[in-house]
């Protein structure tokens, strides 16, 4: 599954970067040598994407090397966009020109010409606004939520899909540890591919991990791009640094009054490979009735598996990333029921669906900046 996720993935940008060259480029570049660089330019800059990929499974890069082949993704994803954008409007154009037979050749040629010249500039534009967010800190989102039976109060702060590896180094994996240590949560929870690497390519990032501080405790669950990357050994690496991972468990997290359970499974991806898969019913066994429970799940479409007899309060996932480059949220959608932020997915039980701490891929983010979750549980 490992190697097979790569070749996919090369298929579809191959796919993009043909349609980019003949249904976008070929039709606003008109000069030959200007056509013939661009045509080269799409060439390296697939080049790039199958470098990211085998940086990514195969070996390490220099940082600067993976820097510009992680921008090929974005540039391949944007221009993809942008020509879908492009088709869209040349269709305007062409049923203008039917319903008004009269509207010139001459004024149709016109805006030929604006659009080509606009969507070459808002090509440029959208890549260094997705360069611009990708870069910035998580924003701490506060959210206060009332649970069920809960006495008193109690924190938590959520991270997910930190993506650990390749761009998420140990400075950046430093500078959120920081942040979350500062918000002094109760109890910290990681909702899945917060290490998408061999978790011997990046031992410093993981002790830089292992800072993170909560009296109650550091919570784990895994994601579907741990299980790429040797996972046996990198439990056992978090468990040695002191973070609890929940398979398929539940724990009673206990501050004066304040009682709830944090249950926590594996994820769905699991079922593909027939191993360390998700089994709601296991990870409840422990649980104490009379104590709201909240749910560590990461993907939100895991929701649909909550029955109200589960007596879930809150599920708490990552995953979507909120799309992380707009619009690639319209198409999450279609796999996922929930993008980003909290939902009331059936009569007891919400959903809080976090936008991701860092990136995969380009190191790009429109309109879904990097989240922190800071959480205020209280009762009812």
């Amino acid at each position: 599954m490992k190697s097979l996720f790569p070749v996919l993935a090369l298929l579809v940008f191959f796919g993009f970067h043909i349609g980019i060259y003949f249904l976008f480029i070929k039709r606003i570049v008109k000069p030959k040598i200007p056509l013939r660089i661009l045509k080269y330019f799409l060439v390296f800059n697939f080049f790039g994407v199958v470098l990211y990929f085998f940086g990514r499974y195969v070996m390490d890069l220099p940082q600067s090397v993976y820097f510009l082949a992680s921008l090929s993704i974005g540039v391949g994803f944007v221009l993809f966009v942008v020509m879908l954008l492009y088709q869209v409007l040349l269709l305007f154009l062409y049923l203008i020109g039917i319903l008004f037979p009269k509207f010139s050749q001459e004024r149709r040629g016109f805006f030929q010409n604006a659009l080509n010249l606009t969507s070459g500039v808002f090509a440029l534009g959208y890549l260094g606004v997705g360069l611009v967010e990708g870069r910035l800190v998580p924003i701490v989102e506060k959210v206060k939520i009332s649970l069920n039976g809960l006495k008193g109060k109690i924190t938590a702060v959520q991270i997910s899909d930190l993506h650990i590896g390749g761009l998420i180094e140990e400075n950046v994996v430093a500078a959120v540890v920081k942040q979350v240590n500062a918000l002094k949560p109760d109890f910290i929870v990681l909702t899945g591919d917060i290490i998408d690497a061999e978790v011997s390519r990046v031992p410093k990032a993981i002790d830089a991990l292992a800072k993170l501080q909560a009296p109650l405790g550091v919570y784990f669950i895994l994601g579907n791009h741990e299980y790429f990357h040797g996972i046996a050994s990198l439990l056992e690496v978090l468990k040695d640094k002191g973070i609890i991972v929940l398979e398929n468990a539940c724990v009673l997290l206990e501050k004066g009054e304040a009682k709830l359970n944090l249950a926590g499974v594996y994820d769905l991806f699991g079922r593909r490979i027939n191993a360390l898969e998700p089994d709601l019913e296991q990870a409840l066994q422990k649980r104490i009735p009379t104590y709201p429970l909240v749910l560590l799940a990461h993907q939100p479409k895991f929701a649909f598996e909550v029955k109200e007899s589960h007596d879930v309060n809150l599920i708490l996932s990552g995953h979507t990333h909120g799309g992380q480059i707009f619009p690639f949220s319209l198409f999450v959608k279609f796999d996922q029921p929930y993008l980003k932020g909290l939902y009331q997915h059936s009569r007891t039980t919400q959903i809080y669906v976090n936008r991701g701490t860092g990136f995969w891929g380009p190191p790009m983010r429109i309109l879904s900046r990097a989240e922190i979750t800071s959480f205020e549980f209280v009762g009812v």
